[in-house]
């Protein structure tokens, strides 16, 4: 059997008490060779692999469907269970090919009664190595040969899975639940003290810092000396943003009062989720979008001074591009269709005009290339030139996902360099490159993402995390990577910002991703999101000026109050400590 290399052991198994060689040999509850699709679906196992007595398949998902069991490899138990009889799925599985954003693939395995009462109900991600997984579970009651059924469900989205060494064993009460071996999911560099994190800690201090000085003078402009000096950040260089729903920000109930509330206080950027996509701006997902709530929501963001980026203007597969542009793909009228996305284009930037400071221009190519599969690749080149002629002075972004560790997806991380080695080369005014960033239920090592990030660094291009959040329900680990991940990200010189994919479990893509649980009560990534961009890295100092009136400082790059008070007067500035020099000079005049 191969054997596992040492990254993926991070991520294998844990047990509390019995190690597995150890638990007793049980008997077999379900047999490799009964499992049979449970629904047609265009999918099929091909030949087993040389695993020697358990079950082999690889899957291939040829359509989106959402639901894991859509496509199922399903048995029946072979033997009776008792209530309260323990049993264990053991399996290995790796990835060839994902459209899922985490860039990993996903298999749901289910064990449950004839009405369908669960037993054991886990949906796992895995990466383009073999990962070992191991679920225990107990039966909620007795069940007669035949009446389990233990599934493997593959649907979810198109992808291609292998899965092998897949065995089921039943242990009766012959061993507790807790003693049998358990996934833990953990990733590289987790721990206290890692190296890569006190290196990342120390360039945050160099890069994202700078010097600066506060001289109070009195009315005549002589110095004062001895000056109370209160220092306050008030808003970051660095842009950490969220997407946000639009409709909240324009209608008034309760809740989209607190989400407001909580937007201003967490963020000073923003994008819409789907409000500016070509599909919602004409109609094409119903009545809820419309371009009067789009604009209304821009004119939200830039009244509460958020940085605003537009997403998107060109999604170049088939399952994103209007009905309009449908209707002629693949007809003698398909001609027109460049004319088309042009004419969009020049629409948008026209409505959001002085409402949104950068754009995601082309999104995805990488699986979303249909339009280029028709016309050629240099119609992307033609979208960045066209956008740029429309809207000068706006930063237009190539954005994809899966593209920020070669470990999870070196296939899409070659495709993306390559991708914008090709738009330069052929003259596309790209501004920016868009990381994703939609991590799996098995986080990426930090030493890997910094690597790509300094490959992409080489093109002196602007990097931003565009959509970042964490599909785990461990919320610990959620904490732990957040943490991490944002350490590494604010350390990197090329990275100008960290937008999440939304912050409330009700107004997110992925619920256990989001930063608040639906009453708002705050979980342990939200916890250290305020720790760390709202205090830790946001510069309050106090002091005195010296004999010559001045007090020299050091800050993080933003916007900062400054209070001054002498001998019963007082005088408040505001001024900006931007990011390179020279060091500012802010003279306060204390009436």
């Amino acid at each position: 059997m191969k054997t596992l290399p040492k990254a993926l052991l991070l991520a294998t198994l844990a047990a509390a008490g019995v190690r597995a060689a150890d638990l007793p040999p049980g008997v077999p509850l379900a047999r490799p060779q009964d499992f049979q699709w449970a629904e047609a679906g265009r999918a099929g196992p091909a030949p087993p692999f040389a695993l020697p007595g358990t079950a082999a398949w690889q899957v291939v998902t040829e359509t989106d469907l959402t639901r894991g069991d859509a496509i199922a490899l399903q048995a029946p138990s072979v033997g009776a269970v008792e209530a309260g009889g323990v049993g264990l799925v053991r399996f290995r599985a790796r990835t060839l090919q994902a459209t899922d954003e985490s860039g990993t693939g996903r298999v749901e395995v289910k064990v449950q009664g004839p009405a369908g009462e669960p037993a054991l109900e886990e949906r796992v991600s895995f990466g383009r190595q073999w990962q070992d997984f191991s679920f225990p579970f107990r039966f909620p009651s007795g069940l007669a040969p035949g009446q389990a059924i233990i599934s493997f469900g593959f649907g979810f989205m198109r992808q291609t899975v292998e899965v092998a060494g897949v065995a089921v064993t039943y242990f009766g009460s012959a061993v507790k639940l807790s003693d049998l071996p358990r996934n833990a999911y953990t990733y590289e560099g987790r721990e206290p003290g890692a190296a890569w994190r006190q290196a990342a800690l120390a360039r945050i201090e160099r890069i994202r810092k700078g010097d600066l000085a506060i001289r109070v003078v009195d009315p005549a402009g002589r110095p004062v000396p001895g000056a109370s000096v209160h220092l306050r950040e008030v808003n970051s260089e660095f842009q950490w943003g969220s997407a946000l729903q639009f409709a909240r920000l324009v209608h008034d109930t309760p809740e989209n009062l607190v989400y407001r509330r909580k937007a201003k206080e967490l963020f000073n950027a923003a994008s819409p989720e789907n409000d500016l996509k070509w599909v919602t701006w004409v109609g094409d997902w119903g009545p809820n979008y419309y371009p009067e709530q789009s604009i209304q929501g821009l004119r939200w963001l830039k009244a509460n001074g958020f940085h605003a980026r537009g997403h998107v203007l060109v999604w170049p597969g088939r399952k994103n591009l209007p009905k309009s542009v449908l209707a002629l793909l693949g007809t003698p009228r398909q001609g027109e269709i460049p004319a088309m996305i042009d004419d969009h284009i020049r629409e948008m930037a026209a409505a959001t005009k002085g409402l949104v400071e950068e754009w995601d221009t082309l999104n995805e190519p990488y699986t979303n290339h249909d339009l280029m599969d028709v016309f050629g690749r240099g119609l992307m080149v033609d979208w960045f030139k066209t956008a740029h002629a429309a809207m000068p002075g706006v930063r237009l972004f190539y954005n994809d996902f899966s593209n920020h560790d070669v470990t999870t997806d070196a296939d899409h991380v070659a495709d993306f360099d390559a991708t914008v080695q090709f738009l330069l080369g052929h003259g596309a005014p790209v501004g920016g490159l868009g990381l994703q960033s939609h991590i799996g239920e098995q986080p990426n090592a930090p030493v890997e993402v910094l690597k790509v990030l300094d490959r992409y660094g080489r093109f002196g291009l602007p990097i931003r995390v565009t959509e970042f959040d964490i599909r785990t329900k461990d919320e610990q680990l959620e904490a732990d990577y957040t943490r991490d991940f944002f350490i590494l990200m604010f350390s990197h010189p090329a990275v100008i910002g960290v937008q999440v994919w939304g912050f409330w479990e009700k107004a997110h893509w992925r619920p256990e991703g989001a930063m608040y649980r639906a009453d708002w009560s705050e979980k342990p990534n939200g916890a250290v999101y305020r720790a760390l961009v709202l205090d830790q890295w946001r510069t309050r100092a106090d002091g005195t000026t010296g004999g010559d009136g001045r007090l020299a400082a050091r800050g993080f790059y933003g916007d900062y109050q400054v209070e001054v008070a002498a001998g019963g007067r007082t005088a408040t500035a505001t001024f900006r400590l931007p990011s390179g020099p020279p060091a500012p000079e802010v003279t306060v005049v204390l009436p």
